[in-house]
């Protein structure tokens, strides 16, 4: 497939027993083996105002990958399993480990850390709605291959606040799992409530309570749409957890595609995940 911008875009294939999916994988120059790789989990596809399948020019995970040096590997929901277009994370098969969707996701995402010799202790997973909410259900039941995660608009693990299910899932693999959590103000479809779930369950995944507050501060609308409150909890190597509230937000993502704010949000997710490795 001819490469619209600067860089090397390919679409492969990924098969195993829970179905076939088609991925992009994007290199921003030569294959430079030991880079880091972000996996991105698109939202809803074929819907009103809806995440786009494919990756594009546009897209802050493309734009951003020449100057920090990391490949983006793009799974794509198949419209025959799902209407939508949307990740099937009712789906209960996708609920445990080695079955269902996530399972092709974690195949896709060991085929591309071998292909690419992707340093497998830097593999990032995010994404956006039911993307968000497919990228807590890998890194739940794939610890092993994820060293940071970036839900925007997403949904929690089970719908679990305690983390209790997130424990339970990781077993013996379990590790901090460092969180970039974006989540609108005025979001109908994954309301704030979620976010303050997802939120409660990534403090306990990393061993933080809501008083280890490390440092809040409102992020202007200069080159982003909106206004963003953010509060970043820590204690130690490994064990941060950032909370984005984009304040006007809704659902749609924003103009980078990533976070619901537009790029310089975009650019802040990119830098925490880089930041983070097993």
């Amino acid at each position: 497939m001819a490469s619209p911008f600067e860089g090397s875009l390919v679409t492969k294939t990924y098969r195993n027993d829970a179905g076939v999916r088609d991925y992009q994988v994007y290199t921003p120059d030569r294959a430079v083996r030991g880079r880091p790789m972000i996996v991105w989990l698109h939202g809803a596809s074929n819907v009103v105002n809806g995440d786009s399948r494919t990756l594009n020019r546009s897209n802050s995970l493309v734009r951003l990958a020449k100057t920090f040096g990391y490949s983006v590997v793009a799974p794509d929901e198949s419209l025959a399993a799902s209407p939508s277009g949307a990740w099937n994370i009712g789906d209960p098969t996708t609920m445990v480990r080695g079955r269902g969707e996530a399972s092709i996701i974690a195949g896709i995402i060991r085929q591309e850390t071998k292909a690419l010799g992707a340093d497998p202790r830097r593999v990032y997973v995010a994404g956006h709605s039911a993307g968000g909410g497919m990228a807590n259900y890998v890194a739940a039941l794939y610890p092993e291959l994820i060293a940071a995660t970036a839900p925007s608009a997403g949904f929690p693990y089970l719908m679990d606040p305690t983390g209790l299910a997130v424990d339970t899932a990781m077993g013996p693999r379990r590790h901090p799992m460092p969180t970039f959590i974006t989540q609108g103000s005025d979001d109908t479809l994954a309301v704030p409530a979620l976010g303050e779930i997802t939120k409660a369950a990534a403090l306990h995944g990393n061993g933080l309570r809501p008083s280890d507050v490390v440092e809040r501060k409102t992020l202007a609308a200069h080159s982003d749409r909106y206004v963003v409150s953010l509060t970043e909890y820590g204690r130690g190597a490994r064990t941060s957890v950032v909370y984005a509230y984009v304040r006007g937000a809704g659902h749609p993502s924003g103009p980078g595609g990533l976070t619901l704010a537009g790029p310089a949000l975009d650019r802040r997710v990119v830098e925490f995940l880089l930041a983070q490795s097993l």
